[in-house]
């Protein structure tokens, strides 16, 4: 992974005072558009220090940037989250003292500090001896930036697909709910990886919550309360009680893992939607793409699924019967609910929040393309989804359909979708994301919005 960029950020008094300051994982700050921080970048909070003589300050806390958004002209305040607050300040002078004999020749952090709304960039090579600087003399500021190096790292193997693919879900079932959730949701540090359970490089584990509402019993599988509204008869197994759930003014968005196999034995990433409002199922069923190569000896590749026979098997099984509307209101335009998304198939990053490339193919219209030999335009005519031959939909244009109920099932549909999930349960993952009411005691989530005052 390339080197992160390292800014020195001033902090203002109410950040620095541990007893003002309410304790948070993310913090805001607004600086000037042209020395904004890029996403990524390490921010070292610069802050006073009780025995500093010259003014120089202290590192106080550290964090990385996240999203910038525009608040007055020629301004922007950036999110920044995770945050650490170191457990002692590190003044100054003293990471000046720490730094190599010819990086202190080079640099003098003294005449760099930053000012209010200016955060300081340092050179490539010195933003490294500084961190490194800042190991030796706060151990676990050391630690906690190991962790990030960690979430930097991709993974490689059976559960990089599965991640990937659980974590694009996640993101794709929050984009059509609606309902903000935090701006590190899809940030996980190294110190929170556990890619063989369910969830466990998706979220930010902050956010990874056992269920207080769960049914304990003696089983290993716990049914959260949600689950339960719309599957009385227990056909949904949770593999974890482990659940996200994020609300704002008006509704909520619980999303959970529902799988009876273990994962590693799971084949790929069904996402489940549910809008318990219009009472609308969406079910979108993950596909890897693989590069080949476009012809003999023509060095180039492209990306394409070939998988005709289980495509075929899986088609079949998408089945639930009558979908026809009985009003208006329950009129859709694309009347099968099921859609495939053809993704790139690429190693897994963990720190990385961005979603996967892809398309999105509604399942009649795959039907029909197998029956009519449209998708044999392979070698030797051979079977092939690529973005040439096949009419797809983009993510927003898709997320627009399901949110406006343009796409899923009717009310006679939905009644069918649950064994259709526990069937599926039984081989793949399914990750169930339900947009619900808010009750009546939760409080709306309003840390998310970007632009509030955290401090």
């Amino acid at each position: 992974m390339p080197a992160r960029d390292v800014i020195m950020w001033a902090l203002d008094e109410v950040m620095t005072d541990e007893d003002q300051r309410r304790i948070s994982t993310r913090v805001t700050d607004v600086f000037y558009r042209h020395s904004r921080p890029k996403p990524g970048a390490l921010m070292l909070g610069i802050g006073s220090a009780d025995d500093d003589t010259d003014n120089a300050g202290a590192v106080v806390l550290i964090g990385l940037a996240r999203r910038s958004q525009q608040v007055a002209t020629g301004k922007d305040r950036t999110s920044i989250t995770p945050v650490f607050r170191l457990p002692e300040p590190v003044p100054v002078k003293r990471l000046q003292a720490a730094l190599p004999q010819d990086v202190r020749r080079r640099l003098d952090l003294r005449s760099r500090l930053p000012h209010p709304l200016d955060p300081a960039r340092l050179p490539p090579q010195a933003g490294a001896a500084v961190v490194a600087a800042l190991h030796h003399l706060s151990p676990a500021a050391g630690q906690w930036i190991t962790a990030l190096h960690e979430a930097d790292e991709p993974l490689t193997g059976p559960h990089a697909a599965r991640l990937r693919e659980e974590r694009d879900a996640v993101s794709l079932a929050i984009d059509i709910s609606g309902v903000p959730a935090p701006d590190d949701l899809l940030y996980t540090p190294g110190d929170g990886l556990n890619p063989g359970e369910a969830f466990g490089a998706t979220f930010n584990p902050l956010y990874l919550t056992d269920n207080p509402l769960s049914v304990a019993d003696n089983e290993d599988d716990l049914l959260a309360e949600d689950l339960r509204r719309f599957d009385p008869h227990g056909q949904l197994q949770m593999r974890s009680s482990s659940i996200a759930r994020f609300t704002d003014d008006q509704f909520a968005l619980t999303i959970t893992n529902v799988n009876r196999k273990p994962l590693e034995k799971a084949l790929g990433v069904d996402l489940i939607y549910y809008d318990e409002l219009a009472h609308i199922f969406t079910l979108v069923q993950y596909k890897r793409m693989t590069l080949r190569a476009t012809g003999r000896d023509t060095g180039t590749e492209r990306w394409a699924y070939t998988g005709q026979a289980e495509l075929e098997e899986q088609l079949q099984r998408m089945d639930i019967g009558l979908n026809e509307p009985v009003n208006s209101r329950d009129w859709r335009m694309v009347p099968n609910p099921f859609w495939f998304k053809f993704v790139h198939d690429r190693d897994f990053t963990p720190g990385d929040p961005f979603v996967l490339k892809g398309m999105y193919v509604p399942a009649d219209y795959l039907q029909r393309a197998i029956a009519d030999g449209s998708l044999r335009t392979g070698s030797r005519t051979g079977f092939e989804v690529t973005y040439g031959n096949t009419r797809y939909l983009p993510r927003d244009v898709f997320v627009a359909l399901v949110r406006r109920g343009f796409a899923g099932t009717t009310r006679a549909g939905s009644e069918a979708v649950l064994a259709i999930a526990a069937q599926r349960s039984q081989r793949r993952e399914v990750v169930l994301a339900m947009k619900t009411r808010r009750g009546e005691d939760e409080r709306p989530n309003r840390a998310y919005h970007a632009t509030e005052e955290l401090f």
